[in-house]
């Protein structure tokens, strides 16, 4: 009798990526941690539906961006975002909705995922998507048929300011998480990365002497792999 020992199952995690990014940036970024997982995990990556305008793109280049447009000339890439700002004071967002359709799409084609991993605005979308199908808020429609993800890993991650969306922070988020952030981050300051962290359940964080970008020290890789593959257990 031959006894076939079945391959174990990896873990699937969904991966989203920061503001003015796509899915080929962040798996750039994230190539030493997935190497490290390669036998645990598979990462999906997605890119935002929300293609920004020069006046959305932050940065040094943003007035060279919209003269090139209103002269016509090309820009080199597309930007991508999971919103953008209508007004920043107050801040009032606008595309997460759309957002919102969109990663329903993807859970309902390309899971059940068991986590999810985001980088900065890409962070801040995978906290408001745990809320979202732990407490099957509105927004996420009552069709949504994905079960609540099993942990989360949030590198530089921040929360909405946006009235409209303070429900999503009302009740504390239960997925297991963490944290990463770097204490020389100027773009998401450590205070907010550390307020979206309070807002879940026993999170664990990991801050590293570094700026605004994912960890890729051996500690910091140690720390991801090693939150990551508690979850391998059982599945």
């Amino acid at each position: 009798m031959v006894v076939v020992t079945a391959e174990p199952r990896k873990l699937k995690i969904l991966c989203l990526h920061g503001y003015e990014q796509d899915e080929d940036i962040f798996r750039t970024k994230l190539r030493l941690h997935m190497a490290r997982l390669c036998d645990k995990a598979d990462f999906v990556f997605v890119t935002a539906p929300n293609t920004l305008s020069p006046y959305d793109i932050d940065g040094m280049d943003n007035m060279a961006r919209a003269a090139a447009v209103k002269s016509g000339r090309a820009i080199s890439r597309e930007f991508r975002g999971w919103y953008a700002l209508k007004s920043a004071s107050p801040e009032v967002v606008f595309g997460l909705e759309a957002s919102i359709v969109f990663l329903k799409t993807v859970l309902a084609e390309q899971g059940p995922f068991d986590g999810i991993f985001g980088f900065s605005q890409g962070g801040l979308m995978a906290a408001v998507l745990c809320a979202l199908l732990e407490h099957r808020y509105i927004g996420l429609g009552d069709d949504c048929m994905h079960p609540p993800l099993r942990f989360a890993v949030i590198s530089s991650g921040y929360k909405l300011k946006d009235s409209c969306w303070d429900y999503v922070y009302k009740r504390p988020i239960c997925t297991p998480s963490l944290h990463t952030y770097g204490v020389l981050d100027c773009m998401i300051g450590i205070s907010r990365s550390m307020e979206l962290r309070d807002n879940f359940v026993q999170p664990a964080d990991h801050c590293f002497v570094g700026a605004h970008y994912v960890p890729k020290t051996q500690e910091a890789l140690d720390s991801i792999c090693e939150f990551v593959e508690k979850f391998t257990k059982g599945i």
